[in-house]
C-alpha cells in the first residue's frame, strides 16, 4: 500500500472585512499570516510537495512557506527542490455577482435568494456564479491531478533501496486552500454526496488544518480516511 496524506490548510483572516469571499482576491490580514504560521508550525515540517489556491489568500502564505521548509531542508528528498505548485482548481466557489459584496448588504439585499442558496446550493447557483457540480467537479480534478503525481513519484521513490528496507511508502503534502473546497474533500473522504450540512452547519476556521490519508492498493484503487480531529488555530 502506498499513502499520501493531504494536509488541507485554510487560508487565515483577510483583509476586507465581513465580505462573500469566492474569487475576490484579497491578501491575508497580519493575524491571518500569524494564524497560519502557527497552524503549520504545530505539524511536522517534513513535506513531499505544497499545492496552493492561486488566491492571494492562499498563494502567498504557500510561497513563503515553502521557501522557509526549502531553507531548512525540512524535504523528503533534499535533492529536489521544493516550491509552491499553483492550481486554479483549488481556488473558492465563485460567487458571481454576489462574489466580495458586504455580507450585511447582502442579506438585506438579496436576504431570500441567499437564504435558498443556503438551503439548495446544488439547486440554486449565486447570479452568473458557479454551480456547486461545476465547483466540485473542478475540486475533484485537481485533487486527482494532485494523488495521480505524488502516488507516481512514490512508485519511483519505492525502488530506492532505503525505502524498500522498511522506511515505508508514504508522502505528506500540503494543500492551502479555502473553505468550500475543505468542506468538499471532507465529504468525499467520508462517502457523502449533496449534503448541505458540510457548507452550512459545520465549523470550519480559519487556519484549520484538516488531514486526509489516501491509500493507494496495487491495483492502483484508492481508499480515503478522514482524520478526526483536526487542529484549529485562534
Amino acid at each position: 500500500m502506498k499513502q499520501v496524506r493531504l494536509l488541507l490548510l485554510r487560508h487565515g483572516e483577510c483583509e476586507g472585512g465581513a465580505i462573500l469571499r469566492g474569487r475576490v482576491d484579497v491578501p491575508l490580514s497580519e493575524k491571518g499570516w500569524q494564524q497560519m504560521s502557527a497552524a503549520v508550525e504545530a505539524q511536522a515540517s517534513t513535506c513531499s510537495a505544497i499545492y496552493s489556491s492561486t488566491s492571494r489568500r492562499c498563494g502567498e502564505f504557500a510561497q513563503a512557506f515553502a521557501a522557509e521548509l526549502h531553507s531548512t531542508a525540512a524535504l523528503v528528498s533534499e535533492s529536489r527542490p521544493l516550491q509552491a505548485q499553483f492550481l486554479s482548481g483549488l481556488q473558492e466557489i465563485d460567487f458571481g455577482d454576489w462574489d466580495g459584496c458586504r455580507l450585511d448588504e447582502l442579506y438585506q439585499q438579496e436576504g431570500e435568494s441567499l437564504a435558498a442558496y443556503w438551503q439548495n446550493p446544488w439547486q440554486t447557483p449565486p447570479p452568473n456564479g458557479e454551480t456547486m457540480a461545476s465547483f466540485e467537479s473542478r475540486v475533484n480534478g485537481a485533487i486527482d491531478q494532485i494523488l495521480a503525481v505524488e502516488f507516481e513519484r512514490l512508485t519511483v521513490d519505492s525502488d530506492n533501496a532505503e525505502l524498500a528496507a522498511g522506511a515505508g511508502v508514504a508522502a505528506k503534502v500540503w494543500v492551502v486552500t479555502h473553505g468550500g473546497v475543505i468542506r468538499h474533500l471532507m465529504a468525499r473522504a467520508l462517502g457523502v454526496e449533496r449534503a448541505v450540512g458540510f457548507y452550512s452547519q459545520l465549523d470550519l476556521p480559519v487556519a484549520v488544518v484538516v488531514s486526509i490519508n489516501v491509500l493507494q492498493d496495487e491495483h492502483g484503487v484508492c481508499y480515503w480516511r478522514l482524520d478526526w480531529p483536526s487542529g484549529r488555530c485562534e
